[in-house]
C-alpha cells in the first residue's frame, strides 16, 4: 500500500499532469517520489559532472529547476530526478538528479513494447517507500502507482 493518503496523492497526480502541459526542458521527464531514502537495491547514481544542486522543494516553479539544471548539464536528463520527504507530512524535495532504474522488482502485468523506462517506472513503484513515479512526455502523462500504471484523461 501507498505511504500516501489518497487525497495528497490526488494532489500531487493533480500537480503533475499540471506540470505536463508546461513547456519543459526535455522528455521523457521520469520523477520519483519517495518517503524515506530510495534504495540502492532500486536506483543508482550516474556520475554528472556538474551536478545540479538538490534540496530544492518540489513546487510550482520546478520547470525552472529543470531548466536550469538542463542549461548546467545537458545530460543530466537522463535517468530519473528524485524527490524525496522524511515523513508523510513533510513536503517532497529535490533529492538525486540522473538515477539509473536498476529494481529487480517484478509487476503482476507488464504492458508490451513500451520500453525501459516504462517497465522500470513500473518496477519501481512497488518498492517499499515509494509513493508514486511518472513519466512527463509530450503526449501526456503516466502514473506508477504499486505495480499499477493509471493514465490522466487530458
Amino acid at each position: 500500500m501507498s505511504n500516501m493518503t489518497p487525497d495528497v496523492n490526488a494532489d500531487l497526480k493533480s500537480k503533475l499532469h499540471d506540470l505536463q502541459r508546461q513547456p519543459l526542458p526535455f522528455h521523457p521527464m521520469i520523477l520519483v517520489f519517495s518517503t524515506g531514502v530510495v534504495s540502492a537495491e532500486d536506483c543508482v547514481p550516474m556520475a554528472r559532472q556538474p551536478m545540479p544542486d538538490v534540496g530544492m522543494p518540489f513546487s510550482g516553479n520546478i520547470a525552472s529547476v529543470f531548466g536550469a539544471a538542463i542549461r548546467l548539464n545537458p545530460s543530466i536528463h537522463d535517468g530519473a530526478v528524485v524527490f524525496s520527504r522524511k515523513s508523510k507530512y513533510d513536503g517532497y524535495q529535490l533529492s538525486a538528479w540522473s538515477m539509473r532504474i536498476v529494481s529487480a522488482l517484478i509487476p503482476d502485468y507488464v504492458e508490451p513494447n513500451v520500453g525501459s523506462a516504462h517497465n522500470s517506472a513500473l518496477a519501481l513503484s512497488l518498492a517499499p517507500g515509494i509513493d508514486l513515479c511518472a513519466i512527463l512526455s509530450q503526449s501526456g502523462t503516466v502514473f506508477f502507482e504499486n505495480g499499477t500504471i493509471s493514465r490522466p484523461v487530458n
